[in-house]
């Protein structure tokens, strides 16, 4: 991604970035979009061990209801 042109407001006024914040920038954005895709791959395991769970209490001849009831 190329950041040009990127402004900051200091004490009213809009001043450039540097060259070094755009560039601590670009990190930062890097690690965010790295933190949401792990936070995602977390939340899908989530939801397949407990469909994984859901689907043996079943296979053991627990109702729906039942199931409900534990989780």
């Amino acid at each position: 991604m190329v950041l040009n042109n990127m402004k900051k407001i200091v004490n009213g006024i809009e001043v450039e970035l540097t060259a070094e914040e755009i560039a601590q920038r670009q990190i930062e954005e890097q690690q965010a979009e790295q933190d949401r895709l792990a936070r995602i791959a977390k939340e899908e395991q989530e939801k397949a061990r407990k469909e994984s769970a859901i689907a043996k209490l079943k296979a053991l001849g627990l109702t729906e209801e039942e199931v409900k009831s534990i989780l």
